[in-house]
C-alpha cells in the first residue's frame, strides 16, 4: 500500500505541477502578445501603418453624421423630397469614393 500511495502522490505532483507550468506559459505568451500589441498596435505612429479598408467609409459616416446633427435643430433647412426630385441620389456616396485607392473588394 504504501508504494502506490507513492506512485499516486508521484503521479500527483506531476500533474499538478504540469498543469501549473501550462497556466504560467500561457499567461507569458498571453502577457506578451498584449505588450507588443500596445507598443506596435494601431495606436501608434508606426511607419508600416495599414490604412483599413472600411476607414474611408466609417469616415464618411461620421461625416454624415455631424452634418446631419447640425441640422437637426435647424427649422430652416428642407429635409423632404418631391416625388420626381432625384437630387439626393446625387448625394449617395460610391464605393470608389471612400476606399482607399478607389477599389473594390
Amino acid at each position: 500500500m504504501s508504494l502506490t500511495n507513492k506512485i499516486a502522490d508521484v503521479l500527483h505532483k506531476s500533474v499538478v505541477t504540469t498543469f501549473f507550468g501550462l497556466f504560467c506559459y500561457q499567461g507569458y505568451q498571453l502577457g506578451s502578445m498584449m505588450i507588443q500589441g500596445r507598443t506596435e498596435g494601431p495606436g501608434t505612429n508606426s511607419t508600416q501603418q495599414q490604412q483599413h479598408p472600411q476607414e474611408g467609409f466609417i469616415q464618411m459616416l461620421r461625416d454624415k453624421y455631424q452634418e446631419e446633427y447640425t441640422k437637426y435643430f435647424d427649422t430652416g433647412h428642407r429635409d423632404w423630397y418631391d416625388k420626381d426630385d432625384n437630387s439626393y441620389l446625387e448625394k449617395v456616396p460610391k464605393p470608389q469614393d471612400y476606399q482607399p485607392g478607389g477599389k473594390r473588394n
